[in-house]
């Protein structure tokens, strides 16, 4: 039986600033990718990677990335299923999108529910203005 994984996107470094997106199981790591650019109103122009660890720059064990052949033959590839990852309700997965400006995303599973055959990926909730991806303002910028 399909389903959807429901996540929490928290932008570190900026209180109050998160989203709810929806994301199919069939879909990739990439496609949440994607739909974390489009809620946090990013250009995809940057290296990104996950780790289902949920803590960031970990194992390569935990690591995902696209393109993965900029890693060597270690790197996991993004482009895997997430019914593939063994998502539960509360796992934490961590997030880097531009590995200069390094915008971290905190990700919970917040539920896994049934497909109910909606559009897939989807954002359910956007609390807080996302800061603009070159913004001279940006937490930790020179």
């Amino acid at each position: 039986m399909a389903q959807t994984y429901v996540f929490d996107a928290e932008l570190v470094g900026y209180r109050g600033v998160r989203r709810i997106i929806a994301v199919r199981d069939e879909l990739t790591l990439v496609d949440l990718h994607y739909a974390l650019q489009s809620a946090f109103g990013w250009d995809d122009d940057h290296l990104y990677a996950f780790w289902l660890g949920g803590q960031f720059w970990t194992s390569c064990d935990e690591h995902f990335t696209r393109p993965c052949s900029e890693y060597g033959p270690s790197a996991r590839s993004a482009a895997v299923t997430l019914d593939a990852l063994g998502l539960t309700e509360g796992r934490r997965v961590a997030y880097v999108f531009d590995f200069g400006d390094e915008w971290r995303v905190r990700l919970r599973v917040r539920e896994v529910l049934a497909d109910d055959g909606r559009p897939s990926p989807r954002l359910l909730d956007a609390v807080g203005a996302a800061p603009p991806q070159y913004s001279p303002l940006k937490v930790g910028a020179a």
